[in-house]
């Protein structure tokens, strides 16, 4: 398995050079500066710089929801969708990063779906504050994956998805990085019934030489062996990747259509 180290993009102390009034509040030492990352808000603020000054772009994070590493999220990308195809994101998140880092960085044309009517209308403000309002179609669904909220007639070069990962039953603790029962919750016994039905129901969306990205928590082990056992059932040439972000670490899975 490949193994992909992200670098996070800018130093802090560049960062408390640059926005020292903003960033003092979310600092727990000066000497060496170091972040409280165990502050949700901090790590919003944190992520909000690094898309802002790597990336160009201007996100805003619901406080409700997840708040993904935006480095970690760029290089999911830059694994998953090609320049300028045609691209399905399912379940796109209050930020809609991945959408929205396809569509300015790679020009993709973009389908991204959203369940939850708060976080929709975030994904919302996020792309149209970032000028991408015809690049990305969004598309308010109602738990729905593909069938039923995707028009039939349309097919695409790449699915992508961070898919909700925790089994049915679990109660939720206060999350690190946020979110909601609604985004985390993927069902089934082991969590994998989200991703399973992406795939079960994108397999004949795709192109020829068409894919299905995911990126899931590397500690889900039984959620991944599930994935790549139903994306070798359905012919897809399947590939994992190893993602490390800080203390985060991922596990991207591509299904190849070839």
């Amino acid at each position: 398995m490949k193994t992909i180290k992200v670098k996070e993009g800018l130093p802090l102390s560049k960062i408390l050079q640059k926005y020292p009034e903003s960033i003092s509040p979310y600092l727990k030492s000066l000497d060496p500066p170091k972040i409280d990352f165990k502050n949700k808000n901090a790590l919003a603020f944190y992520n909000k710089i690094i898309a802002k000054e790597i990336l160009g772009l201007e996100l805003f994070f619901h406080p409700k929801g997840l708040v993904p590493s935006v480095m970690g999220r760029f290089e999911f990308i830059k694994l998953t969708v090609k320049p300028h195809e045609t691209i399905l994101d399912v379940g796109t998140g209050s930020s809609a990063i991945c959408a929205i880092i396809a569509a300015k960085h790679l020009k993709a044309k973009v389908y991204a779906t959203e369940m939850i009517e708060e976080y929709y209308e975030s994904a919302k403000r996020n792309v149209n504050q970032n000028s991408l309002h015809y690049e990305i179609h969004l598309i308010k669904s109602s738990g729905e994956i593909i069938n039923g909220v995707i028009p039939e007639n349309l097919t695409f070069d790449a699915i992508i998805s961070n898919p909700p990962y925790l089994p049915s039953k679990t109660k939720l603790s206060d999350k690190k990085f946020g979110g909601s029962a609604e985004e985390l919750t993927g069902g089934g016994e082991t969590g994998a019934e989200f991703s399973l039905k992406i795939i079960e129901e994108g397999v004949s969306r795709l192109n020829k030489s068409g894919r299905i990205g995911l990126i899931i928590p590397m500690k889900k082990k039984k959620i991944s062996e599930s994935i790549i056992q139903l994306m070798k059932k359905e012919k897809l040439d399947t590939q994992t990747i190893r993602l490390i972000t800080g203390n985060r670490e991922r596990l991207v899975i591509i299904g190849n259509n070839y």
